[in-house]
């Protein structure tokens, strides 16, 4: 049976500029709020990337919860 990747997220590369599409990170320390700009820094073994964001926070977030940035 052939696989669809229309569920797949989408993949970025170290350098590409992103904007998260959903606030990430717990209530009690500092989320990094939707819409917040980024690089990406790194890409992990589990599939997460890597993210400087504008803010100056480096989180690891999963490629669905963001966009290229336009």
């Amino acid at each position: 049976m052939p696989a669809t990747t229309f569920d797949e997220p989408p993949e970025y590369d170290v350098g590409d500029r992103v904007v998260l599409t959903t606030a990430i990170g717990p209530v009690w320390r500092r989320r990094v709020a939707c819409g917040t700009r980024g690089i990406v820094v790194a890409r992990t073994p589990e599939r997460l990337l890597a993210v400087r964001f504008d803010d100056g926070s480096l989180e690891h977030v999963h490629p669905g919860t963001l966009q290229p940035e336009p």
